[in-house]
């Protein structure tokens, strides 16, 4: 009998059988590494193991010139990966089982639910993100966002306003058109500005800002770069390690006619 919520998948390659979580939409075979479509039979409703699409010339063509599209998925659980089709989404890790989900998400509304995901998470400039925990690859912010945003790739950030939630990230990129203030700290490697921006600002690489760009606050940092932009505040380099009392809120400005702001840190999280 198959445990609560995993459902048995039947390989259509060499016949063995394993257990997958029920929202899994796709998975190998842990046996002979058969790629599997989980679907729905017709017949009985169950969940079966639905042959694999013959190979177009198409994807033929690409395979021989190197040129197929795929995506490493990592594990959230542990260390494993693997080489999954890009438009996949969703695949399980080799070593743990657990699932990994690759789906994108836009948030067009007000949208409360944790995300995890080895995908793309876009605000749209009527979205408002208020999980409480969001974890993806690469992010874009045109909207509102509370919570904590923890993205191992890039945050790239369009928003004339306020973000009350923290953004942890490999690279933040501020946009040319943005106008932002940051009520907490922004930790990146890599924190590059074009744009408008009042933040504290941890990093462990280097912030550089870019001609037109304008960046007021303070700066923990391992290198600093203006090429061409303005720089106002406290900067240290060297150390991206401070004190959490360091960490005060940047100080208030005068809102902009046109902006988008939200409550700063006085806000609580709809229901899930």
């Amino acid at each position: 009998m198959a445990a609560k919520g995993r459902i048995e998948v039947q390989c259509p390659h060499c016949g063995n059988i394993q257990l997958e979580p029920s929202l899994a939409k796709s998975t190998y075979c842990r046996k002979c590494t058969g790629y599997i479509q989980i679907g729905k039979s017709p017949r009985t409703g169950a969940p079966h193991a639905e042959a694999p699409k013959p190979v177009s010339i198409l994807q033929k063509l690409e395979g021989v010139l190197g040129g197929q599209r795929t995506v490493i998925a990592h594990c959230f659980e542990c260390t494993g990966k693997r080489e999954v089709p890009k438009g996949a989404t969703s695949t399980i890790c080799p070593q743990c089982g657990a699932y990994i989900d690759l789906q994108d998400y836009k948030i067009v509304g007000n949208f409360s639910r944790s995300i995890r995901t080895r995908g793309h998470v876009f605000i749209t400039n009527k979205g408002d993100l208020n999980s409480n925990r969001v974890m993806c690859d690469s992010a874009e912010i045109q909207g509102l966002l509370r919570g904590s945003l923890i993205c191992s790739g890039e945050v790239k950030v369009k928003l004339k306003g306020k973000v009350s939630g923290a953004i942890e990230a490999k690279l933040v990129t501020i946009d040319r058109k943005a106008e932002v203030e940051f009520v907490r700290p922004i930790r990146a490697d890599t924190v590059d500005v074009e744009g408008i921006v009042s933040a504290r600002i941890i990093s462990e690489g280097t912030v550089m800002v870019r001609k037109d760009g304008r960046l007021t606050g303070t700066v923990f940092a391992r290198g600093f770069a203006v090429d061409g932009g303005e720089f106002f505040g406290e900067l240290s380099i060297g150390n991206a390690e401070v004190a959490q009392g360091d960490l005060a809120a940047p100080s208030k400005q005068p809102s902009r006619q046109g902006e988008r702001t939200d409550p700063g840190t006085d806000f609580s999280l709809a229901p899930a």
